[in-house]
């Protein structure tokens, strides 16, 4: 019997062979001693390679993997990633020391002590902030792969709502006031683990004073003048794509 192979090495990419995901009775490497072998989902299997890619494949970045992956199976391979991500981080118990062994599809469990683990998942927001029916806010981080514009976001902090990690957020990047925030939609995002929740929000009084260690250039830009935007199948692109065809709505 077939089976869907996700195989990942340090960087987060992913093997592949000439028609995406390796399907096959049996994986196409061997999974390295002190890593374990996940079964999720229907016929699909993950693990973490230490190793060079076989003759026939090849590594590449999750990301950009997405154009040679169907959306189901790209998001089968985002969940994978994670799962690879857990088992490389907790090999030991964080109470007693003792080492960790699959408990079930998506936990481990300490051979010592007992003590069972789920993934660690790291809430973030991101924000498409409009200012009149034309104009949205884009900044290029420094962290950036790339050359495009993307949109404020940031990470949950301890004791706060996603709501007021979004207000956060924006005056620590920007020094903007927003108003009429509302929620659009969430989506898992594994680099390494996040769950990214999307937000509009109407821009209300400030001038752009940036965070200058976390950002290069933030700026207005028009809907008919936009600078190279995020690719998909990110969040920030599903936001800016329906405020580009809804304009009604804002």
């Amino acid at each position: 019997m077939n089976h869907h192979w996700f195989i990942f090495n340090q960087k987060n990419e992913i093997l592949l062979d000439g028609s995406g995901v390796p399907f096959m009775e049996n994986a196409p490497v061997e999974c390295p001693e002190g890593n374990h072998i996940f079964e999720f989902g229907e016929n699909s299997f993950c693990f973490l390679y230490n190793g060079d890619a076989p003759q026939g494949f090849s590594f590449l970045w999750l990301r950009k993997a997405n154009s040679k992956l169907s959306p189901e199976v790209w998001y089968k391979a985002a969940k994978a990633s994670e799962l690879v991500y857990f088992d490389s981080v907790y090999r030991f118990c964080p109470q007693c020391g003792g080492k960790m062994e699959i408990s079930s599809p998506i936990s481990k469990k300490c051979v010592s002590c007992g003590n069972e683990i789920w993934p660690r998942i790291n809430p973030a927001i991101i924000v498409l902030i409009y200012r009149g029916k034309d104009e949205i806010l884009l900044s290029h981080a420094h962290n950036f792969k790339g050359t495009f514009y993307g949109l404020t976001a940031g990470f949950l902090e301890t004791g706060e709502s996603l709501e007021e990690c979004v207000v956060r957020e924006v005056m620590e990047e920007t020094s903007l006031k927003i108003k009429n925030l509302r929620y659009f939609a969430s989506q898992p995002w594994p680099y390494p683990s996040q769950e990214m929740f999307g937000f509009f929000a109407e821009y209300e009084s400030g001038e752009i004073h940036i965070q200058e260690e976390e950002i290069a250039d933030c700026r207005w830009f028009n809907r008919n003048a936009l600078p190279e935007i995020p690719p998909h199948p990110s969040m920030a692109r599903k936001l800016i794509d329906y405020w580009l065809d809804h304009r009604e709505e804002f």
